[in-house]
């Protein structure tokens, strides 16, 4: 029984066109059969794997800035303090609801942590303590220096001494980020 089909009918730019009818010819397809193939596979990318393209794309962005010659770039911050309050509060959440899962005191974690914060550089693992234990508040300028440094090493430590992906910490990181600053 054939499937039942139904006809789309977009407006695009011409280039792209030429672009997709190539890319079909090229994998010996026709045009419906490459843009049926491409968009079935849309649904195909996972959560997770749109939230690290999401993190790598402004990770990208915060070491260009930390590299470019341009003064007026890297100036200022790239997180709102609210949000960098918010990603503080996610990390200790988490940092917490392992600690039971480990069966670990607070004391006994953050040993563990300093493990994993230990082979990252500009780790800065007193401020990372502290956001954790529940005595500072993370500030958008305090984020955007740790990643001008690098990367986030509270975010890679976590992730690797809990063994998980930390989804929620990777939605607070990019909730934080002052989106007009990624233009």
């Amino acid at each position: 029984m054939p499937k039942e089909r139904t006809q789309l009918n977009i407006n695009i730019n011409p280039e792209l066109l030429l672009k997709i009818k190539s890319a079909a010819i090229k994998n010996g397809m026709t045009l419906t059969e490459f843009v049926t193939e491409k968009l079935a596979n849309v649904e195909s990318i996972s959560k997770n794997d749109a939230l690290e393209q999401r993190l790598a794309k402004i990770e990208q962005y915060l070491n260009l800035d930390k590299n470019s010659s341009d003064p007026e770039k890297g100036i200022g911050k790239i997180f709102t303090d609210v949000g960098a309050k918010n990603y503080g509060d996610v990390a200790r959440r988490l940092f917490d609801y392992f600690l039971i899962k480990k069966g670990l005191s607070k004391e006994d974690g953050l040993k563990e942590l300093a493990l994993y914060l230990a082979k990252l550089p500009n780790s800065y693992p007193e401020l990372i303590f502290q956001v954790l234990l529940g005595n500072h508040d993370l500030t958008g300028l305090e984020m955007t220096n740790a990643y001008r440094h690098g990367s986030c090493a509270m975010r890679t430590a976590l992730v690797e001494w809990s063994n998980d992906t930390l989804e929620d910490l990777n939605e607070a990181f990019l909730n934080a980020v002052i989106t007009k600053s990624l233009k």
